[in-house]
């Protein structure tokens, strides 16, 4: 029985090990300037790109949700301490610990639909629609406030000198000192509800209900304007290779390439006001009104959703963890973290993995299942498992980044599988009987191969 239970893990592990390398054999080809934490404000920088440093999760769990007395429809900044703050509209800014607990909460006139963002020395400034823009220190105690217009939902942007760039209801863009005093005002010629974002040499971008977009230097004088067919209010998101990812109310993400052409579309059940993040490896997270946050693989495609209990408007952020933060409808902010293996030895199946696209394949489970139950049971099978683990993982990553050589590799990977199903499918004679039907199936191919090659005709 061992010896049967030995052979049969070698004919797996050679498989999952060898079906790779041939695929591989044709592939021979101041003060309040930004806080340094994971995303320190709406769209992770002052250029709003929404890129982060950091992955999210390949295959989501819920971390922890944190209840509130209103919609969530305010996105998340973390301080470097790991703190996240969010907004509600039942008036209240929201400091939670990383486990999901209340460190404090703060609470405003009016709702906080907008966005927090976070100094370098901890203060976090957000705007509510009670007309004020509020900076208040770590512990929650209020620094100072400075009045921007009634029902105000830009979310502030802090410039490399310390200067915080928020829009009002007054019809102005605001430039405040950190003491909370006036800087400069720009006028447009309508409510500027648009979160301003601040280009690498200090020109600030910022959209208007007057149809424009305008560009304003540090001083506060215009630069240039660019009119649209409506209000400006939209916030992309940019990823590393220049793409544009930006929602519509016509229920799809879309791609746009650098030169302004349709990369690809991503439709979802409902209109997308939530605005994208993106992953360091380019996984797209956004939400929809459909409910569900989503995981955009970069060529388009789902990696996974997950289902809230109302609208998904918030625009989600990613932690230094990977845990991925979003806000909801349902009253809830949600954390999402890395779905945990049920035991620590379970590392996973990379090469399978890779090639599958997923650890929750049918056939993964099935190569994890004969894992355990032939190899970890015994020193020989731990040492064949501990050797896989140590040469498949850049094999895997290869595969990863060459998709075309994945449907090669589960081509590949049949034999592993099907000898894995039957050694954890069948009892002990019915191994027995199917292998030795698959030997005779062997030899008979080789003898009908070597039949053939002696009725070739030879050529000199």
């Amino acid at each position: 029985m061992n010896t049967l239970r030995f052979l049969i893990a070698l004919g797996v592990i050679l498989c999952l090990v060898v079906s790779p390398v041939i695929a591989l054999i044709p592939a021979n080809t101041a003060q309040a300037q930004p806080a340094d934490s994971a995303w320190p404000m709406f769209g992770q920088n002052p250029q709003r790109t929404g890129r982060s440093p950091y992955s999210g999760p390949e295959v989501p769990k819920l971390k922890w949700s944190f209840t509130v007395g209103g919609v969530v429809w305010s996105s998340t900044a973390i301080g470097a301490d790991g703190t996240i703050y969010v907004g509600s509209d039942d008036n209240n800014l929201y400091a939670i610990n990383p486990d999901g607990s209340l460190k404090w909460s703060v609470t405003t006139g009016f709702w906080v639909v907008s966005s927090p963002a976070i100094g370098a020395d901890g203060t976090i400034y957000v705007a509510s629609c009670d007309s004020n823009l509020y900076a208040i220190n770590p512990d929650g105690s209020l620094k100072w406030s400075f009045t921007i217009g009634i029902m105000a939902t830009s979310s502030p942007a802090i410039g490399a000198d310390g200067t915080i760039y928020v829009g009002s209801t007054h019809n102005n863009l605001y430039a405040i000192n950190p003491d909370g005093s006036l800087k400069w005002s720009f006028t447009t010629g309508d409510v500027v509800q648009s979160s301003p974002a601040i280009g690498a040499d200090g020109t600030i971008y910022v959209g208007s209900q007057d149809n424009n977009l305008y560009a304003i230097d540090p001083d506060g004088s215009q630069k240039w304007s660019f009119t649209t067919g409506f209000w400006v209010e939209s916030y992309p998101a940019i990823g590393a290779d220049g793409t544009i990812y930006v929602g519509s109310l016509d229920n799809n993400l879309y791609a746009i390439n650098p030169d302004g052409t349709q990369k690809w579309s991503f439709t979802t059940g409902d209109d997308v006001w939530s605005s994208p993040a993106i992953g360091a490896k380019g996984t797209i997270y956004v939400g929809s009104d459909d409910t569900k946050l989503y995981a955009i693989n970069p060529d388009g495609t789902q990696k996974w959703s997950f289902t809230t209990g109302y609208y998904v408007e918030s625009s989600p952020a990613i932690g230094a963890d990977g845990t991925i933060y979003v806000g909801s409808n349902d009253n809830n902010l949600y954390a999402f973290t890395e779905e945990e293996e049920e035991e620590p030895s379970d590392e996973g199946c990379f090469i399978a993995t890779a090639a599958y696209g997923t650890p929750m394949a049918e056939e993964i489970e099935i190569l994890r299942e004969f894992r355990d139950e032939y190899l970890l049971t015994n020193r020989l099978g731990q040492a064949l498992v501990d050797l896989y683990y140590r040469v498949s993982p850049p094999i895997a990553e290869f595969i990863t980044e060459h998709a075309a050589l994945k449907p090669i590799v589960r081509a590949g990977l049949v034999p592993a599988v099907a000898m894995s199903a039957v050694a954890v499918n069948t009892t002990l004679v019915e191994k027995i009987a199917r292998i030795g039907l698959l030997a005779l199936v062997s030899v008979a191919l080789a003898t009908w191969a070597k039949s053939r090659r002696g009725r070739d005709p030879e050529y000199t």
